[in-house]
């Protein structure tokens, strides 16, 4: 797959010019002649003085995947180079060229080609993704692997895994040496390898639920790229993720059980389709009861959680909320967001909100049929779970990672620049 990573840089002038730069991967043979491409869209009279005034506002990726042929590639990099000679200049050339192809951008764009490959693995199941993540660690971290069929320590994601024919597994990233003096990050993902919905079965097309793991697949590319660029020095950051299957079977968890969690709540399964937050209450439990040792910590989980976050937003941004200690993050989330083309958009948690998830039978029920911003009280059923003193930032992506049939990179770019400004 060839990324290439467009950046629109604007010039605080009075003649008010863009410049659209295209950043190509050195590594594609196409492209070594050339390690860097620019497009202008306006005339440029004094070139010199550019790189003194600009500023990136937006980033977008394109992605041209293994299936395009040779020709079309060609050919679409042959337009871009005629509008590049049309005003070339060494200086210009030789300036961004040092600005913008860097290792960390390089790191950044390899980072997307392995994501993207895992995601779309049509055949992946929880045992072939753990082989996946086993090879993912970094030189500076370990790996804990608890397989849920042998334990009854996870009992929420072994229920949203019961029905498979496959194991289930808890996974524990975390750094070798960590210093408590440091903020310790939680980063929690969701890895349904495949989502049928369960016994509370899914309707029409389901080829896209093999993308049901981007939540934990983000949070192991933003660690490699973290630890690649050494951003992860000051940090101890951890990785928390349960490798499921949501599949039929008659071992398959049924709606309206009830489970108790690690923390002693009782969680009444309403629907076996709302199974990522289920998965995800394990890990805060975890982080809670066993990793957490002082205030100096956040947890940041990031999953594609709801269709219901792909409706509200138009499928143009993804749904954050917060407790109250991680609001104070929300406006440098948002304005990364903004800054780098992946938006994220802001809603409330009122306090109102938490009674619709009573139950009659248990402490808290994982859905309400009744109500239809679903990307809210999924947020409002895992804020229930996080211990109120921790920052907490809930990120539901809904299916902007998803579109024609092919993976956006949404999200990695995001959480990496967060993490690296915190």
């Amino acid at each position: 797959m060839t990324i290439i990573n467009i950046y629109l840089i604007n010039k605080l002038s009075n003649n008010n010019f863009k410049i659209n730069i295209v950043d190509s991967l050195i590594k594609i043979k196409i492209y070594i002649k050339s390690k860097s491409i620019f497009i202008i869209n306006s005339e440029i009279n004094k070139i010199n003085n550019v790189l003194n005034t600009i500023t990136i506002i937006k980033k977008i990726n394109i992605y041209f995947d293994k299936a395009f042929k040779n020709t079309i590639i060609n050919s679409i990099i042959t337009k871009i180079n005629n509008i590049f000679y049309n005003y070339t200049s060494k200086y210009l050339l030789n300036s961004i060229k040092f600005i913008n192809i860097k290792s960390e951008n390089i790191n950044l764009m390899n980072e997307l080609e392995i994501y993207k490959d895992i995601v779309m693995d049509p055949n992946k199941n929880p045992d072939t993704y753990l082989k996946y993540i086993k090879s993912r660690i970094p030189q500076n971290y370990k790996l804990k692997i608890y397989n849920l069929n042998k334990t009854n320590k996870f009992p929420i994601s072994r229920a949203v895994g019961a029905g498979s024919q496959y194991n289930s597994y808890f996974i524990h990233i975390y750094p070798k040496k960590e210093n408590i003096k440091n903020k310790s990050i939680y980063l929690v993902g969701k890895a349904v390898t495949f989502d049928s919905g369960g016994l509370n079965l899914k309707y029409g097309d389901m080829s896209d639920m093999k993308i049901d793991m981007i939540g934990s697949a983000i949070i192991v590319s933003v660690l490699n790229l973290l630890a690649i660029n050494k951003f992860d020095k000051n940090t101890n950051i951890h990785l928390l993720f349960s490798i499921v299957e949501n599949m039929i079977d008659n071992t398959a968890t049924r709606p309206g059980m009830v489970f108790k969690t690690m923390s002693n709540k009782t969680i009444e399964i309403v629907n076996t389709d709302a199974e990522g937050r289920l998965c995800m209450v394990d890990c805060i439990d975890y982080a809670n009861l066993y990793l957490i040792k002082n205030k100096n910590s956040i947890i940041i989980d990031i999953s594609t959680l709801t269709g219901n976050a792909t409706n509200i937003t138009t499928n143009m941004s993804s749904i954050t909320t917060s407790n109250k200690k991680g609001i104070q993050y929300i406006n440098k989330l948002i304005n990364i967001g903004d800054n780098i083309g992946e938006y994220v958009d802001y809603l409330i948690m009122r306090e109102e909100y938490y009674s619709l998830l009573k139950s009659t039978v248990a402490d808290i029920k994982n859905i309400n049929y009744n109500i239809k911003a679903d990307c809210i009280m999924a947020g409002v059923f895992l804020s229930t779970f996080i211990v109120n003193e921790i920052p907490w930032i809930h990120i539901d992506l809904g299916g902007i990672v998803y579109s024609d049939n092919k993976v956006v990179s949404y999200g990695i770019h995001l959480l990496y620049e967060f993490i690296k400004q915190i």
